[in-house]
């Protein structure tokens, strides 16, 4: 009787998560924004996609201004900065994160936007600009990943992994007003709200940049905003290595996250549904969890327009599967994580680079 009850509690909870999701994609997203806009895009050399990530946005965005910032010590990474561009692009270079900062924050300090909307976006992350000057509606606006360009396993697990939490995890916490961060691979904000609150200076040596943004804003009573506009995620993992070093921060942010934010509706709609597929699996049920694979992948179809295989719902399935022994992972050593190049070790959650 107690595992039919976990397969209810399951089914009942997808059911809620998909409904809440549909609902917020009905209410859309904002008025589209046609005042100038400035994206900022920090910049770091590695990843052999990067110069497709930045033609792509430069082709998709042809009335937006774009701000490149790259540090000293990275030559790969201004070659291509200055070498991908056109009029509207500035490459900004500063030098390499001091002992304590953070290292996307820090390149962002460097610019001072006084006009328009300014939108931070990662240079793995690809957005159009119909979409982009969407992100309207609040103080701060974040957009939604969707992982595309799969081509190694690894890269197709954490696939699984981002498509198949995003849509069921952002959208169902905001309705409920449960979310109290936002999504660092994009996000905007007027230029005249980011002044008023002390810019990105206020948080650079905070450790997970979009959490600390949303408490800036949230802090100083600034309205922060979950819409409902997709943005495109792609990166190199040719190694398991590679994948368990980004899985593990992101699930060191994401522990730290939930320490501080769990409430009944947190649990339920993001903690609960992590936690039952192994039950599901353990009474012979898991049958279910390609179900709700199955319902998510018509969701990202029909709201972002991705289409999906039949291993793209696999390895939904063994991402659902891995994700608490992922997350157990990342409580060995929480304060020692690797962040591309840099090596970083946290204390009392202040950045230290080895």
């Amino acid at each position: 009787m107690a595992w039919n009850l976990a397969v209810a509690v399951y089914l009942a909870l997808l059911a809620v998560r998909v409904g809440l999701a549909w609902w917020m994609v009905r209410r859309g997203a904002g008025e589209a924004w046609a005042g100038p806009v400035t994206v900022l895009q920090p910049i770091l050399a590695g990843d052999p996609k990067l110069e497709r990530c930045l033609r792509g946005n430069l082709a998709g965005n042809p009335g937006v201004r774009f701000v490149r910032l790259v540090d000293e010590d990275d030559p790969l990474g201004r070659e291509i900065a200055g070498r991908i561009a056109d009029e509207r692009v500035t490459v900004m270079v500063g030098p390499p994160p001091a002992q304590g900062e953070n290292p996307k924050i820090a390149k962002l300090g460097r610019v001072d936007i006084r006009e328009g909307m300014v939108v931070v976006l990662d240079d793995d992350t690809r957005i159009d600009e119909s979409s982009l000057r969407r992100l309207t509606g609040a103080d701060l606006v974040t957009g939604l990943p969707v992982f595309v360009e799969a081509g190694t396993i690894w890269e197709r697990f954490v696939g699984g992994f981002v498509n198949g939490s995003a849509i069921l995890t952002y959208l169902p916490a905001a309705a409920v007003g449960a979310q109290r961060t936002i999504n660092g691979m994009i996000y905007a904000t007027p230029a005249e709200t980011l002044r008023a609150v002390g810019g990105f200076g206020a948080v650079v040596e905070c450790l997970t940049d979009d959490y600390a943004m949303a408490q800036l804003y949230e802090g100083q009573g600034k309205s922060i905003r979950q819409a409902p506009v997709f943005a495109r995620v792609t990166m190199t993992i040719a190694s398991a290595a590679h994948c368990g070093r980004v899985m593990r921060r992101w699930l060191i942010f994401a522990n730290r996250y939930l320490r501080e934010n769990l409430t009944v509706s947190s649990f339920a709609l993001v903690v609960l549904p992590a936690l039952l597929p192994w039950v599901l699996v353990a009474t012979g049920w898991g049958w279910v969890l390609f179900g709700k694979a199955l319902v998510n992948r018509v969701c990202l179809w029909r709201w972002a327009g991705v289409r999906s295989g039949v291993v793209d719902v696999l390895f939904e399935v063994v991402a659902d599967l891995s994700l608490p022994v992922l997350y157990a992972s990342s409580l060995v050593r929480p304060g020692r994580m690797s962040w591309r190049s840099r090596r970083i070790d946290v204390s009392d959650g202040r950045i230290r680079y080895r």
